[in-house]
């Protein structure tokens, strides 16, 4: 069996006779190849046989009694053992990632129809209720929330928001409507049916507030890091978050979010790529990957033409509905495996 030895930052109160190459954490594997299931062996070496009283091994917070431990979550893992040695206080800590054990499926799409999209629309977050699709713009000054007839492009309603907001991330859930904000941390709730302000919430665990979507009994935000927080459907309160990897990476920027099917469809914040991500929600592993390349060049070129953004699912048509920032057109396709 091999060992593969870590070693850590050494926080050390001031004991001259203990050096913080001393100690280190040993494994039973190679903590890059971990994933969810594994079983993690662990211990502290002490090959200078230090004394040590209250040693106490913690993975992400949580305690472990044993020096072993199964790996729950996927992304940023934090393994720390606490103890004192010479009666002084010494923390160990070592970071790792964990990452899905597979790879993600390529998709791709077949283009069912084309429609008008108002091409002054900074599209933040696109999403079907009650058979009317619904859109969310930012941009200061330019921010909104919108309700538009699909098959004409036209926008029956609008509500503009104040300018020192911008606009981001929409849900339905509940029988209202949910706006997030970028760097306000403020959500907006409303009144679908007339855009009446019902109530605000913040959210101040979460770096911003990106892309949004809900499951009917959690919904789910985005914020620009690699985390997808889990908020009440209620109180909107941040109740943890799971890390969005593949096999090998941690994903960030992860924009607009729809829900469908089990499964997250999620928008990526990225200039040369039009792709979608699937993402499974209760561990954040991408399952799937859709190319969308194509779409960008069939919209009308100019200026302020910006990045791929804003996906909706329509239940009754089974079908995806796609658009972009700044975007004259919006897409209906299937999404297909690609072979």
């Amino acid at each position: 069996m091999r060992i593969l030895c870590f070693f850590l930052l050494i926080l050390l109160s001031g004991c001259s006779s203990i050096s913080p190459g001393h100690f280190s954490l040993s494994t039973n594997g190679d903590k890059n190849k971990l994933t969810i299931g594994d079983t993690l062996f662990f211990s502290l070496s002490n090959p200078k046989e230090h004394s040590l009283n209250d040693l106490r091994f913690s993975l992400n917070g949580r305690p472990i009694d044993d020096q072993y431990t199964i790996i729950q979550s996927l992304g940023n893992q934090r393994l720390v053992a606490d103890f004192k040695a010479g009666d002084k206080p010494f923390s160990v800590r070592e970071q790792f990632v964990v990452f899905a054990d597979k790879a993600p499926n390529i998709y791709t799409y077949k283009l069912l129809n084309t429609y008008p999209h108002d091409e002054n629309a900074y599209t933040q977050g696109l999403e079907f209720y009650k058979g009317m699709l619904y859109e969310s713009t930012g941009q200061y000054g330019l921010s909104s929330i919108r309700k538009t007839e699909y098959s004409t492009g036209e926008v029956v309603q609008k509500l503009p928001l104040d300018a020192s907001y911008f606009g981001e991330g929409l849900t339905f859930i509940n029988g209202v409507a949910v706006q997030l904000t970028w760097k306000e941390n403020l959500g907006f709730i409303y009144d679908p049916n007339n855009f009446k302000l019902l109530r605000s919430f913040n959210y101040d665990k979460s770096k911003e507030g990106w892309g949004l979507c809900n499951d009917g009994t959690m919904v789910y935000k985005t914020d620009g890091t690699e985390r997808l927080w889990k908020l009440d459907p209620t109180t909107f309160a941040e109740n943890g978050y799971v890390e969005i990897v593949t096999h090998n990476k941690l994903i960030s920027k992860v924009n607009e979010l729809e829900y469908a099917n089990g499964l997250i469809y999620a928008n990526t914040y990225q200039f040369n790529k039009e792709v979608v991500l699937i993402i499974k929600p209760a561990t954040g592993q991408v399952v799937g990957v859709v190319d969308f390349s194509g779409l960008k060049e069939q919209v009308t070129q100019h200026l302020q033409l910006d990045v791929f953004n804003g996906i909706a699912y329509h239940p009754k048509r089974n079908s995806f509905f796609v658009t972009g920032k700044y975007w004259d057109k919006l897409f209906e396709v299937e999404i297909i495996k690609k072979e």
